[in-house]
């Protein structure tokens, strides 16, 4: 039982609070759900531990309660984060709605990012279906695949948007180079054909 008290305790340490903190860096409050779970997680652990004498199925119960809330804890983070991630993939397709983002490295990137993306709602969906304590592993995924997707928008597309925005802003200044010499030329075909008509009527 101490052994696997001790795993507990490293998945709170190794899993849970790097999610937490990633959580209050993003959002910049602790969510409440969440301290709610550590403390019942905490409270079974003491009475898991309590009394030496205590009767092994009764240790037994209360640690599985334990472990239950830790996993909760865990899945909820994912969840909270998940939200966060998919609101800045949402705002990132608003701004780029008018950009061909297939003309971007080859049409690997639009390729890869709609593969996470679709990745990623798969595990969500499948989440959506379970107990959230029973849903860790599907949240996890969606997670890691929403990270690489805020990996993709903040890593490699600065650089290609601004390439795309110039190659964009270079041909328009091509056409409006190209128009400004046609419309020279057509003004210079109606002054010519004026002229001549005025040359025509004063008898010159």
């Amino acid at each position: 039982m101490i052994e696997d008290i001790t795993i507990l305790y490293n998945r709170y340490n190794e899993v849970l609070r790097p999610l937490v903190s990633e959580i209050e860096g993003r959002n910049e409050f602790f969510e409440e759900p969440l301290l709610l779970n550590v403390a019942s997680m905490f409270d079974n652990l003491a009475l898991c531990d309590l009394d030496n004498n205590i009767e092994e199925e009764t240790s037994l119960f209360y640690f599985e309660k334990a472990k239950y809330y830790l996993d909760l804890s865990i899945s909820q983070s994912y969840q909270y984060l998940i939200k966060n991630l998919d609101e800045k993939m949402n705002s990132f397709e608003k701004k780029c709605k008018n950009l061909d983002l297939g003309l971007i490295d080859e049409g690997k990137f639009i390729k890869k990012y709609n593969c996470l993306k679709e990745e990623a709602k798969m595990y969500v969906h499948n989440g959506c279906c379970k107990d959230d304590s029973l849903a860790l592993d599907d949240y996890c995924c969606a997670y890691m695949a929403y990270s690489d997707i805020e990996k993709l928008i903040d890593e490699i597309l600065p650089t290609q948007i601004m390439s795309n925005t110039r190659k964009k802003s270079s041909f328009l200044i091509f056409l409006g180079w190209v128009g400004s010499i046609l419309i020279s030329i057509l003004v210079g075909k109606v002054v010519s054909v004026y002229s001549d008509t005025l040359k025509n009527l004063l008898g010159l």
